[in-house]
C-alpha cells in the first residue's frame, strides 16, 4: 500500500513539473514585460545587448567568487540568482526583438554620447 502511495505521489509530481515546461511559451517570460524592447532600433538593441551581456558576466563572476566562501551557495541563491534570472530574461527578450526586426549580427553602434560638461579640450 505504501509503495502505491509513493508511486502515485511521484507520478503526480512528475505531471505537475512537466506542465511547467511549456509555461514560457504560452504565458511568456515572467521577468520581462512583453514587447519591452520592440520600440528600439537595431543600434539601440545592440547597445542594450552589450550592456546586458557585460552585466551577466559580472554577476556570474560575483557568484563564482562568493561561492568559494562559507555560505556562498545561500548568498548566490538569495542575492545574485534573482539578478541573473532578470538579466537572462532581458537577454532573451533583446535577442528576440533583434531577430524580429531582422537586425544584422554586426550592427554598427551609435557613437557614445559624451558626458555633460566633458567637451573637447582646446
Amino acid at each position: 500500500m505504501r509503495m502505491r502511495i509513493r508511486l502515485g505521489a511521484a507520478m503526480l509530481l512528475a505531471a505537475a513539473l512537466g506542465g511547467c515546461a511549456g509555461v514560457m511559451e504560452t504565458v511568456g517570460d515572467p521577468y520581462v514585460a512583453p514587447g519591452k524592447f520592440h520600440f528600439l532600433k537595431c543600434p539601440d538593441l545592440a547597445t542594450r545587448l552589450d550592456a546586458a551581456e557585460a552585466r551577466h558576466k559580472e554577476l556570474l563572476a560575483l557568484m563564482e567568487r562568493s561561492g568559494n566562501g562559507v555560505g556562498g551557495g545561500a548568498v548566490n541563491m538569495l542575492v545574485y540568482q534573482p539578478d541573473v534570472n532578470n538579466i537572462e530574461a532581458e537577454l532573451r527578450a533583446l535577442q528576440q526583438a533583434a531577430a524580429e526586426k531582422n537586425c544584422p549580427a554586426n550592427v554598427t553602434k551609435a557613437p557614445a554620447k559624451p558626458e555633460p560638461g566633458m567637451g573637447p579640450i582646446h
